[in-house]
């Protein structure tokens, strides 16, 4: 078979490897999210180990993760929402575990939340991603609230904020 023959076959098939690539590229970005979302569940749990070293913790944390709000992660593509509000929920579940801990430092707690993690009604935090999320805090918020049952006002405020769920809503 002449050369001239086989370029004309060739040629599209090797085309075809280069948007593949810039396609797998893309969406390695986006799983990319879900890592950096996942590595601030820790800062929760550390605020409330350390609350005098809140400052430095959040600072550490922002710069290492790669991200200092929410909207530098904000939108997903459809294909990761799912493993998206999962991390996010288990962020918010160590964020529910640490006011347990510190309530002293809830408004601390939650507004760095709000800000690393987004409110339920936050751009990009779409009700796909806020379902799944509150699946994975549901754990963190119940374990918080076994241990200060007393806090259920501050927990409803967690919840309404980060969740757009009502505790004291009748069911």
């Amino acid at each position: 078979m002449k050369i001239s023959k086989i370029i004309p076959i060739l040629l599209p098939a090797v085309l075809c490897l280069f948007p593949s690539c810039e396609y797998d590229d893309m969406v390695a970005a986006e799983y990319y999210k879900i890592d950096k979302i996942t590595s601030i569940q820790s800062l929760f749990e550390n605020i409330a180990r350390q609350p005098e070293a809140a400052g430095d913790l959040i600072n550490t944390a922002e710069r290492i993760a790669g991200y200092s709000d929410i909207s530098e992660l904000t939108p997903v593509g459809p294909y990761i929402s799912k493993d998206f509000g999962y991390a996010r929920g288990a962020c918010i579940a160590a964020c529910a575990e640490a006011v347990a801990r510190q309530p002293e430092v809830f408004d601390l707690l939650l507004d760095v939340a709000v800000k690393l993690l987004g409110a339920y009604n936050s751009p990009g935090i779409t009700a796909q991603i806020n379902s799944y999320s509150r699946v994975r805090a549901l754990s963190g918020i119940l374990d918080g609230l076994a241990r200060q049952p007393e806090m259920l006002v501050k927990y409803n405020e967690l919840c309404n904020t980060l969740l757009g769920v009502d505790l004291t809503d009748e069911i």
